[in-house]
């Protein structure tokens, strides 16, 4: 039996998804607080996921360090006992990490939205994941009466009961199914955002690998779906079920660092331009020609060369002289530039943290803004100013 031992599988991959998941949030947190300034919802969420992730890697590790991996017959009776607590509070926190996590990307999505339909599917999926993980983090406080029978249970003294194995894994089964259609979901969607869109085949196939990536959690939930029937092996819980806890562990550790991944292309586009080696200008604070072309009031997908523009939206008013361009970027970035054509008197108190203006002459100017995405605006003619409000 000694032979079977399996527990250093476990603790290898939670150590090497704790470093990643923390390198490559890192990495987001610098890109988004500094570099670009646009620090939002789905990197705070990130950030709690991945707070969670480490709070359920830990009790993982000790999990291990009590019997996970062995079989029972190895294991003293007192450590199986804080094996299984170790287990029971590990779930808790999978389920939250998870929870977190799908919402973050749903958040990282909206950031880029362009039509209504696109807007509720990403709810529908946030909303829907959220109920069905809070009926599940429920179920897992509640299987067993008392709680803590849960671990208990293997001791001779122990009095309590547990809904039947086979009842808690069919809510597992069913909790996974849904967390497959909710990456499945948020992973194609990005390739419907730029279907109809004037770009070539390459870039859009860029444009949805990127917005896609935090999705790719879903390869490790489709893996673990088929170990799931091991938790109705209760005698030799801690080894039965290292599978189980090998791709509950990668699930939430490739999405968090996947989902960072996605924010990144900005830390790479600002690293190569100061390169020796490499002449690429960021685009950034500055104007660039695009390849694509736009009408007024319309909506497309192009590129100024260096950053792929998941939407550009022109809007003009023509009685006060004012073009307003919205560009939104596959990194999660957005600039909008602000024109006068006849000199009129825009009140600049109306915006924040602009980056640039430029006087362009005959009492005209234009001017830049960079800032986080999730904002449309409606003109207000009698107060002649652009009203910001929330995207919808």
């Amino acid at each position: 039996m000694a032979g079977d031992y399996r527990g250093s599988e476990v603790s290898i991959v939670a150590i090497l998804f704790l470093a990643l998941s923390w390198t490559f949030v890192g990495l987001r947190v610098y890109v988004r607080a500094v570099l670009t300034k646009a620090f939002g919802v789905d990197d705070w969420l990130a950030l709690c996921a991945l707070l969670l992730f480490s709070v359920y890697a830990a009790f993982v590790l000790d999990g291990v360090h009590h019997g996970t991996g062995r079989h029972i017959t190895e294991v003293p009776a007192t450590d199986f006992v804080l094996g299984m607590k170790a287990w029971w509070l590990a779930e808790i926190f999978y389920v939250s990490s998870t929870t977190v996590l799908k919402i973050s990307i749903g958040f990282f999505l909206l950031r880029v939205c362009i039509k209504t339909y696109q807007r509720v599917i990403i709810w529908v999926v946030m909303v829907a994941t959220g109920l069905f993980s809070t009926f599940y983090f429920i179920l897992i406080i509640i299987q067993c009466q008392p709680s803590s029978y849960f671990w208990t249970q293997y001791a001779d003294t122990a009095g309590g009961s547990c809904l039947s194995a086979s009842f808690v894994s069919g809510s597992t089964y069913t909790h996974s199914a849904i967390s497959v259609w909710a990456d499945w979901t948020l992973g194609i969607l990005p390739v419907f955002l730029v279907w109809d869109l004037n770009l070539s085949a390459r870039t859009k196939v860029s444009v949805a690998l990127i917005l896609a990536l935090g999705a790719l959690g879903s390869t490790a939930t489709a893996v673990r779906i088929p170990f799931i029937y091991q938790l109705t092996e209760t005698q030799d819980f801690l080894y039965a079920n290292v599978d189980v806890s090998l791709w509950s562990t990668v699930e939430p550790g490739i999405g968090i660092t996947a989902s960072a991944m996605a924010t990144l292309r900005p830390l790479f586009i600002n690293y190569f331009s100061r390169s020796r080696f490499f002449n690429i200008s960021t685009g950034y604070g500055s104007r660039k020609s695009l390849t694509s072309s736009s009408t007024p009031g319309g909506a497309y997908i192009g590129s100024n060369g260096d950053v792929e523009l998941v939407a550009n939206n022109v809007v003009k008013n023509e009685q006060l002289g004012i073009t307003i361009t919205t560009q939104i970027t596959s990194d999660g970035y957005e600039r909008r530039t602000r024109r006068t054509n006849d000199g009129v008197n825009w009140p600049l108190t109306d915006f924040d943290n602009f980056d640039k203006m430029r006087i362009l002459g005959d009492g005209a100017w234009e001017r830049s803004e960079n800032r986080p995405i999730g904002m449309k605006g409606t003109w207000n003619s009698s107060e002649s100013r652009f009203t910001e409000s929330s995207c919808s």
